[in-house]
Order: structure tokens, then sequence, then C-alpha cells
């Protein structure tokens, strides 16, 4: 027999409620943060400066971007 749509939907869900019920705040940090490097590491730099710009304000972009060695004039431009 194979699940509906909707029956795997559920299972899935039912199956990720109960894994982060299980973890504890510091297993949930290390998820999230695991998590969105992944995502963001399969966007290229076009993407990635889009939802940066969505969280910091430019200073925080350009200090976070002359941290890694680059030239905000350059990168943002």
């Amino acid at each position: 027999m194979e699940l509906t749509s909707q029956q795997l939907q559920q299972l899935i869900e039912t199956y990720a409620e109960q894994v982060v019920e299980g973890m504890d705040i510091d297993c949930l940090v290390q998820f999230a943060y695991e998590t969105i490097v992944e995502n963001m590491s399969n966007m290229g730099q076009e993407a990635v400066l889009d939802n940066i710009e969505g969280y910091w304000d430019t200073d925080e972009i350009e200090s976070v971007i002359e941290s890694v060695g680059a030239d905000p004039k350059e990168v943002l431009n």
C-alpha cells in the first residue's frame, strides 16, 4: 500500500514534530545554523546577497563583506 500525498505529508509532519520535541535548545540552535548554511550554500552570490539585505542594513552588510576580505564596493555593485 502506498500512502496518499496527504498521508505522507502528515507522517512527515508528525515525525518532524517528535524530533523537534526531543531536542534541547542547543540542538535546535545547531540545527537552525546548519540548515541556514546548507540552504545558502546552494545559492549563488546574488541570491545570498538578496537574502542578507532582507536581514541586515547596508552598514552591517559592508562590515561583514570587509571581514571576509572583500571590498564591499566591488561586491555590491
